[in-house]
């Protein structure tokens, strides 16, 4: 049951780090820039019965500087930047489609992607349609937004969803976006299941309120880099480049991409470890186990191999013999096993990625193993009893 446990997980595990993120996130430098939100922030009206933020604008130009900046350092070959890191926590937030009746029974609700332009030319996500956010994407300009292909798919599934317009309602300030392009589907998370609709709107392009649950969208970016060597070889210029605009900015959890990923799936890889380890206890204990039984069991029989080796048998008869013997208790131990297995791996499906609790390939996989494990350990003593001499085992008491 510990074998095919941790099989189910280490299969999840690999099939997860091979996965397609449908970007390249390698030869990024990361970091964030935030500011404090009490000091740049403060409780304003109700809007539809939720608080209001008043936000100041002095955060949005000071990062606007950083990713102005952070382009000219030498080495950096493209940069932009999200509210939060990609492929981490990201906020959802109910929308609705201008023109389109809205359906009582089901709330539409996207993914939240506030971005920088040259956002997904830096994380290499191809544009399948339509053009990038630019600078001149202010909120004094039409509002815009680009959409991910699941959300065309689902909400325009016979159209082009270019053109279209959506309501994001986050402040009495917001405006419906024009939808200006789609791109390529990148998930939430490393461990994402299934691909849900995402919304990418300009960072720069709001206005001066927001809902307060949604106010740390705000004040803070995540600036990722794509350099042309060692990401992490730059931060020393990327430091200075950010303390020449305001040296009071901290410039924190400065990271390569790839690091930052592999922190999303640790818990995965410590589960896989931890019962990999267990497993492979349990595999050496039961060879242990086998062939003690079975070595104790050959030796009661020392006298009787003896008889029948007097009277003509060979010794692939006699292992024959053992083995035959061996072979019930082997299949005894499986049908018990595998019953386990299926009763218990049930409750590890939800930590499996694109594994099911019940993978053939894995429970053929196991059993096979612990056959072969078990024939060893069988035919140890066997070979040797077979190799006394039968003058020597029919004396054998």
């Amino acid at each position: 049951m510990l074998l095919i446990g941790s099989g189910l997980l280490i299969r999840s595990f690999l099939k997860m780090q091979g996965a397609d993120l449908g970007c390249d996130p390698t030869g990024l430098l990361t970091f964030e820039i935030s500011f404090p939100a009490l000091q740049y922030g403060k409780f304003g009206p109700a809007y539809k019965g939720v608080p209001l933020w008043e936000i100041s604008p002095i955060p949005a130009a000071k990062l606007q500087q950083v990713f102005d900046r952070v382009q000219a350092v030498p080495g950096v070959q493209s940069a932009g930047a999200m509210v939060l890191a990609p492929m981490t926590f990201t906020p959802e937030t109910p929308f609705e489609i201008v023109g389109r009746p809205a359906t009582p029974s089901e709330e539409l609700s996207a993914l939240y992607y506030p971005i920088t332009p040259n956002f997904f030319q830096t994380m290499k996500i191809p544009m399948l349609r339509g053009r990038d956010f630019t600078m001149h994407d202010t909120a004094s300009s039409p509002w815009v937004m680009i959409v991910n292909e699941t959300m065309a798919r689902r909400f325009w599934p016979n159209e082009n969803p270019i053109g279209k317009r959506v309501k994001v309602d986050l402040a009495p300030e917001d405006q419906p976006r024009e939808i200006v392009a789609v791109v390529h589907d990148t998930p939430s998370n490393p461990q994402q299941k299934a691909q849900q609709p995402a919304i990418y709107v300009p960072f720069f392009q709001d206005g001066p309120h927001t809902i307060g649950t949604m106010n740390f969208l705000r004040f803070q970016l995540t600036f990722l880099l794509r350099t042309s060597g060692n990401p992490m070889s730059l931060l020393s210029a990327v430091r200075r480049a950010v303390a020449g605009i305001d040296p009071n900015v901290p410039l924190a959890n400065p990271s390569t991409m790839e690091d930052v990923l592999g922190d999303e799936v640790q818990y995965p890889r410590y589960y896989s470890m931890l019962l990999g380890l267990f497993a492979f206890v349990a595999t050496v204990l039961a060879a242990v186990g086998i062939y003690g039984v079975m070595a104790y069991a050959v030796e009661q029989r020392t006298r009787e191999i003896g008889i029948r080796m007097a009277l003509g048998a060979g010794g692939w008869q006699v292992l024959r013999l053992v083995i035959h013997q061996a072979i019930w208790m082997i299949a005894a131990g499986l049908v018990l096993g595998v019953a386990g297995a299926l009763a218990l791996t049930r409750f590890i499906s939800s930590e499996l990625w694109e594994v099911q609790a019940t993978d053939p390939a894995t429970f053929a996989g196991v059993s096979l193993l612990l056959i072969a494990v078990a024939l060893l350990a069988c035919l140890v003593p066997t070979r040797r009893a077979v190799q006394v001499d039968p003058t020597i085992a029919l004396r054998y008491e």
